[in-house]
Order: structure tokens, then sequence, then C-alpha cells
């Protein structure tokens, strides 16, 4: 399947049917669920319609995938909030023009994972624990603080590291941390060992909300912002199909992430927010707030591109 992918993105040539230039968009993004539409996108000929030759790559997170366009390396990143928000109050121009994750605690791709026989039951049971996630304090993170502050125990006695998602119950199995949270399809890759489980959803702890989207750097949308436009309208398309097709879409989650099909067949899929809206991004900003991942909250109208697709009325 990873040959496939790869043949089709070749096979979109840098020239429209009526011999126009497409406009190149260098797209990075972790290898989750979330990513998806992307490459779908790509396959079905989407972003290519739309005069766009969207090249997509994978990256360790969706951090690094923010460095990536903050250091010209990419065009536009598939990150999550905390990422984008803590370089927004930290002055840094970058922006959401397209949403990604909308998670929902009722059907959550996250986890926080524990081993099978770890006697770790409630938020007490972590005080004075280790807490892994994907990146240092994320988002993922903050919400499972949230769980622990929430049944009994004090988020602030907890320690928490790094761990890639693929290393998840390597990690507890090597007593490296106490607990990890895992987006899928890493969620299941780690219960297929047999050697964990699931502690908790930590969102059922915060509620509704976006975790994810896709960013670019103010600077490079005002001077591609018909494009941008495009790529905005483009996603929408590809993630309105993705949402509502999840099956047909295993083959390629699988070839990007390294999961098997099976992994994927059978994980909790990301279903992505349909547009940008503050009601949405709102709950997520107001969480790192609470736990010092960001010195303030703020309107969530503030990361939000001009370029984005906006609801109908």
């Amino acid at each position: 399947m990873k040959a496939l992918v790869c043949a089709l993105m070749l096979l979109l040539t840098a020239s429209t049917a009526n011999g126009q230039t497409l406009k190149v968009i260098r797209v990075v993004g972790p290898p989750n669920d979330g990513y998806k539409a992307v490459y779908y996108g790509v396959r079905a000929g989407i972003f290519r319609k739309y005069g766009l030759d969207v090249q997509p790559s994978i990256v360790a997170s969706g951090a690094a995938a923010a460095a990536a366009i903050s250091g010209g390396a990419a065009d536009v990143a598939y990150t999550n909030i905390l990422t984008l928000i803590q370089a927004h109050t930290h002055n840094v121009p970058m922006v959401f023009v397209a949403p990604g994750a909308m998670l929902f605690v009722a059907h959550s791709p996250t986890m926080t994972l524990v081993l099978r026989d770890s006697p770790i039951r409630t938020g007490r049971d972590m005080n004075g624990k280790t807490l892994g996630s994907s990146s240092l304090r994320d988002i993922n993170a903050a919400a499972t603080l949230a769980w622990i502050d929430k049944t009994g125990g004090d988020s602030k006695t907890v320690r928490v590291v790094e761990v890639p998602a693929s290393a998840g119950a390597a990690f507890l199995e090597e007593h490296r941390v106490d607990a990890v949270t895992l987006n899928e399809p890493a969620v299941s890759q780690a219960l297929a060992t047999g050697k964990v489980r699931v502690l908790v959803n930590p969102y059922e702890a915060v509620g509704n909300g976006e975790t994810a989207g896709f960013a670019a750097m103010v600077p490079y949308i005002e001077k591609n912002a018909d494009a941008m436009r495009r790529f905005a309208r483009a996603m929408h398309e590809a993630s309105v199909y993705t949402n509502t097709h999840l099956p047909q879409t295993v083959d390629l989650v699988a070839a990007y992430s390294g999961a098997t099909v099976d992994t994927v067949a059978h994980s909790v899929r990301f279903i992505d927010a349909e547009y940008l809206e503050p009601k949405n991004l709102q709950p997520m900003i107001d969480l790192c707030a609470r736990y010092g991942l960001i010195d303030r909250s703020f309107p969530a109208r503030e990361v939000i591109s001009t370029v984005a697709l906006r609801p109908p009325r």
C-alpha cells in the first residue's frame, strides 16, 4: 500500500489538464488517523481539482510539524492545538487554515493506558507517578492531568515525559512511565500486545472540542492567500468524505502510519470538524491556560485565519 500511495503522488504531476501549473503545497503531520484527509485528498485528486499539488510527508509529532513550517521546511502543518496556541501566546504568527480532529467524549481516539496488572485506577493513584505523552506538556497530557485532579489526585505531583507513539507499550513494560496517553492507531497497537489496559478516556474530564488542525504561518498565507483558500476548500471536501467513509480509508492510514490494516480497522477513528469554529477551540484553549501550558486564555478567533472556510449561515 505504501508503494501505491507513492505511485499516486508521483502521478500527480505539476500541471493541470489545461496546462496551468499546479501550486505546490508541502504538508507535514504525525502518523495518526487524523492526518488521513490529506492523503485521501491526494489519492482522490481533490487537491489537483483545486489547482494544488499537495505533497504530504510524515514527522514524529504535531510539534515537529509546527517547527517545520516555522523554519520554512514545509508550508502547512497538521498540528495539535496546544502547539499552535503556545506559538500564539509567544507572538509567533501561526494560525489554523483548516480544521482537524474533533474529539467527542463518546467517541474518543485518545486513551490513557497502564500495564494490565497496574494498581492505578483513579487520579489519586497517579500522585507522584510518571505520565507519558507524544509531546512534553501536550493537549493530551493536559486532559489527563485534568482527569487526575477531577478524580482525587494532584496533577502537580505528576511528571510528564515524551513517549513516541509507537513505543507506548514498551515504555510501560520497561517501567519508564506509569501511564501513557496515546492517539489511535497507537492505542490499538499497544492494546494488541495484551500487556496493557485502558485506564481512562482523559477527555471525560474536559468535554468535546477540537484538538488539532492544519496551520500555516501568517506571512506565507498573506503571500499565497488564494492558494490557501483553495486548500481550505479542498480539505473540507476531503474531510467530509473521510468522516463518512471510514472503512474505505483503512488501507490508506495503515500505509502512512505503519499500523496493520487490522489494527486500523478495529481502532476508534478520528472524525474531523468540518469548519473552524471558535466554540470548538475555546474549551481546549481554556484547558491549557488552567494547567499552565499557556500564560493566559484568549478568544479562539485569534488563531483562525481569514482564509478558513466558514460554516454556512
